[in-house]
């Protein structure tokens, strides 16, 4: 089957279920819920035709902004909320600020580790760590095929990374090689990479052959990939890979509580999931959506991943971000 058959089937079965679940318990009546959305465009024009086929009377207003300015927003809304839904932060962050979110428990079926505490918070999506790396600069160097590759004296200057003071998709990496390799490991990391201020940049340079390689996000490698660039390839480290999932969640005292559960329900949908993965290579929460068919991505299950405990990341944050400032003062 084809990747736009594949994605219209996707498309059309979670249309169908959505519009059950709206028969035996929505309203008829046009319904309004506000977005408090920061991806980007793609995503939520892909997320709004899902929802303009398969619930016409349900009006989306969609207010963008990025992740942290959006959740203070709420927090500052809290005692007059005007948001229903925000849409989407990793789950250390979520857990944050889940003192202005509402527990609600999607209708859709995931799995266990992408539903938050009390389903104070539902997955969206899976980020998987990988390495982007630009064959045409590897100079004579092989293609690294784990992590501990990049500690060689030989990848120096090669290798871009966020700032994980920054970007919670960089922490994401160095907690779990701090996970994995200790300070050590840090300590040779950072004696070989170039630290960048935001995680855009790691794959928009790897991209232009500014560097050899780059930590980052398996979908804004794939975006290159599927954009015809056939000198960039995806590591996906034999050590084993990070996943750092985001979620979305009903705001605490949303105006609009019955559109918030109602969108929520739709965005967790297969349709709406397949839809998103297709647009963006964000690697959907929902698993039954089949990244391997639609964009040749390996499935999870055949990915050795080492388990990260969310909640500890959030905990050690500092302690781990101390750490990462030492060892690269020391490197400088």
């Amino acid at each position: 089957m084809s990747r736009p058959t594949l994605l219209k089937t996707l498309i059309l079965a979670g249309t169908a279920l959505i519009g059950s679940l709206a028969v035996t318990s929505l309203p008829a009546a046009a319904e309004t819920a506000v977005l408090y959305a920061s991806n980007n465009s793609a995503a939520v024009d892909a997320l709004l035709k899902v929802v303009g086929d398969a619930a016409p009377d349900l009006e989306v207003e969609v207010v963008r902004g990025a992740t942290g300015a959006l959740l203070k927003r709420i927090e500052a809304e809290a005692a007059a909320p005007e948001a229903d839904l925000f849409w989407s932060a990793g789950f250390p962050t979520l857990a944050a600020y889940g003192a202005v979110l509402a527990p609600y428990h999607t209708r859709v079926e995931l799995p266990a580790d992408m539903v938050g505490p009390d389903g104070l918070w539902t997955g969206a999506n899976v980020h998987v760590m990988v390495l982007m790396v630009n064959d045409r600069r590897l100079d004579g160097r092989s293609m690294p095929a784990g992590w501990a590759d990049l500690f060689d004296p030989a990848w120096k200057g090669q290798v871009v990374i966020g700032d994980p003071a920054n970007s919670s998709s960089a922490y994401a990496q160095i907690y779990g090689l701090y996970q994995l390799f200790g300070r050590e490991g840090l300590e040779k990391l950072a004696r070989n990479v170039v630290v960048t201020g935001s995680s855009s940049n790691v794959y928009k340079s790897v991209a232009a052959g500014e560097f050899a390689a780059g930590i980052t996000m398996e979908y804004s490698a794939e975006a290159y990939v599927a954009g015809g660039q056939s000198e960039i390839r995806l590591v996906y480290p034999a050590e084993g890979t990070f996943l750092s999932p985001e979620g979305m969640a009903v705001v605490k005292g949303a105006p609009h509580p019955q559109a918030a559960q109602r969108l929520l329900d739709i965005m967790a949908s297969d349709a709406a999931q397949a839809a998103i993965f297709a647009a963006t290579w964000r690697r959907p929460a929902n698993d039954r959506v089949d990244v391997t068919a639609i964009a040749g991505l390996p499935r999870l299950a055949d990915l050795t991943v080492i388990a990260v405990d969310q909640d500890a990341a959030a905990r050690d944050r500092d302690q781990v971000l101390a750490i990462w400032q030492e060892v690269t003062a020391a490197a400088r």
